[in-house]
């Protein structure tokens, strides 16, 4: 399967989740976050990689906000706080292993 994670569209009032891989091994989300959205914070029993695809804004890491920008990743251990907030039309894909 491919997909071009950059071309897809935006709903411009809220964030949008699109499953791309499900398998116990790993999980990969994309997520596309209009301009002034949030996903709020919370923890995985998994181990978490948050990249920053296109636009910028914030990650949460534990009680820290993390300016990032396109390129930028940022891995969590398991049961670490996290989150994040966009301050443009942000696309984040979230890697998470164990996907279950």
């Amino acid at each position: 399967m491919k997909k071009n994670v950059l071309k897809e569209s935006f709903d411009p009032f809220k964030t949008k989740g699109d499953l791309l891989h499900d398998s116990k091994e790993a999980r990969i989300i994309t997520f596309y976050m209009p301009k002034g959205n949030e996903v709020p914070a919370h923890k995985s029993t998994s181990r978490v990689f948050l990249y920053c695809a296109k636009g910028k804004g914030s990650f949460l890491r534990g009680e820290e906000w993390i300016d990032v920008e396109e390129g930028d990743l940022i891995p969590y251990e398991p049961l670490e706080l996290h989150g994040m907030r966009s301050e443009d039309d942000m696309i984040v894909l979230a890697i998470i292993s164990p996907g279950h």
